[in-house]
């Protein structure tokens, strides 16, 4: 029998690379240095009842024929104008260009972003949401690995390595999970902090210089992995925000001032996780 091919890590390509050697008939040994495979790929309950993407939700289309994927129509709500896969597609939605750059990660006010900006919309048709969470994703792929014959190791790296050490802005993650019902959202992501392009700018500016830590970002729809609740009177949603890397601010507190500003009644809140850029490991590029 021919040694395995080792393949280290990677986060989600790296998977996708070592099923693609698999499928090819090699043997493989995929090695994750991490907890877990699959890197923003990974969705968790924290033993609660919902079930939440530790990374971004929109993501690129699996290389999964038979995983059933959405391909939301309203991508994102900002002070009631709205930003659609089909205005993307045509070349439009010049309005929202930079509120669509944050939600896919990437700082419109750092030099080069128009570009990159410019790449993720014209990615727009390999955009997604995994029906069943994003881990189902990662999941599916190590399954055909191991049915295969080759191998999946994870937690292969040193002991708890300690907090992202990024700098500039980052992305954090507030897990919502609550009782009764669910805000009216119209688009898959609703801005919170910022009205229209230009005062999201300014707004990226304060919190690049340290003049203010106010929530900012979006609230995130969880409604795709809500369908699956066995309790209707439960929702959730996951606040994706931005923070500098090292910031001084109270878990309890700045959680407290995000509810504020979706108006969510902190009294119906059942379950809440933050994550700081630190945790999220996620510069913004």
């Amino acid at each position: 029998m021919s040694a395995a091919l080792e393949i280290v890590g990677g986060g989600f390509a790296g998977l996708v690379r070592a099923v693609d050697e698999s499928r090819r008939g090699g043997r493989v040994e995929y090695v994750e240095p991490g907890l877990r495979a699959g890197g923003a790929m990974v969705s968790e309950t924290f033993l609660s009842p919902f079930r939440f993407n530790l990374g971004p939700s929109l993501v690129e289309r699996p290389p999964l024929p038979s995983l059933h994927v959405l391909e939301p129509q309203l991508l994102l709500d900002v002070a009631g104008t709205t930003l659609s896969r089909s205005a993307l597609k045509s070349g439009g939605g010049s309005a929202l260009r930079a509120a669509f750059g944050l939600f896919r990660g990437i700082d419109p006010g750092a030099p080069g972003a128009e570009g990159r900006i410019a790449r993720a919309c014209a990615a727009i048709d390999d955009l997604v949401l995994v029906s069943g969470g994003n881990g189902l994703a990662t999941a599916c792929l190590i399954d055909e690995l191991v049915a295969a014959g080759s191998t999946v190791v994870e937690g292969a790296g040193t002991a708890a390595t300690a907090a992202h050490r990024g700098t500039g802005l980052g992305t954090c993650r507030l897990f919502i999970g609550a009782r009764g019902p669910a805000p009216d959202r119209k688009a898959l992501a609703t801005a919170v902090g910022f009205s229209d392009d230009a005062s999201l700018l300014a707004a990226l500016d304060a919190l690049r210089n340290g003049e203010t830590d106010e929530p900012l970002g979006f609230l995130v729809s969880n409604a795709h992995l809500d369908a699956n609740s066995v309790d209707e009177t439960l929702w959730s949603a996951v606040f994706q925000g931005v923070l500098p890397f090292g910031a001084a601010v109270s878990h309890r507190d700045y959680g407290d001032r995000v509810l504020s500003a979706l108006g969510i009644d902190r009294d119906s809140v059942i379950f809440r996780l933050l994550w700081l850029p630190e945790d999220t490991g996620e510069a913004l590029q």
